[in-house]
């Protein structure tokens, strides 16, 4: 599983536990991207989920620095779109698809994230006991390149990147929207 990946899972897992997420995929051509940024997670949580080898693989670009009850894992790594958004059979992917004019549709399901929510919005003793961990935590995911095209996020001022982002616990917001995914065409 690349790190891209991880960051996904990681978002989805977001919903459980004290985690923040910061990532961006940067396409650098019709088949390259790097992915850099930074996953954190409280200590008691990394060992839930099978410890930093699992949460932070170095073998994938990974940097795991616990401090105090953080740990947190730092993240360059760069190649073709199938190693950099590779996933497990069955999981939810990103995906990167060259259009062949220089640019470059890049799509990550958000929607897992809003069925998740749903589910404690709907057990009222599950989303008070979330919303204090969910509380100044954060997911934001950005499609960066030469010049974006179009997105369904946020486009940065100078207009090489875009974003999606949230505050965790918003998810407990009963007129929360979540799109099903966030979609970003790209030049290289």
């Amino acid at each position: 599983m690349r790190m891209i990946q991880a960051a996904a899972l990681v978002g989805a897992m977001a919903l459980s536990a004290c985690v923040d997420v910061d990532m961006t995929a940067t396409i650098e051509g019709a088949d390259q991207a790097s992915v850099s940024g930074h996953m954190t997670v409280q200590q008691q949580m990394l060992e839930m989920i099978g410890g930093g080898a699992s949460f932070c693989p170095e073998d994938e670009g990974g940097t795991l620095t616990i401090e105090g009850e953080t740990a947190r894992c730092d993240v360059m790594t760069s190649g073709t779109f199938a190693e950099v958004f590779e996933s497990e059979p069955g999981e939810p992917s990103p995906t990167a698809e060259d259009l062949g004019d220089g640019t470059v549709r890049v799509t990550f399901p958000i929607g897992e994230m809003g069925a998740q929510g749903a589910e404690m919005r709907n057990d009222p003793q599950m989303a008070a006991m979330m919303r204090p961990m969910l509380e100044g935590h954060s997911f934001t995911i950005r499609v960066a390149g030469a010049e974006v095209v179009s997105s369904t996020g946020e486009i940065s001022e100078d207009g090489t990147s875009a974003s999606f982002s949230f505050d965790l616990v918003e998810i407990l917001n009963p007129d929360v929207e979540l799109p099903e995914s966030f979609e970003t065409v790209v030049r290289y």
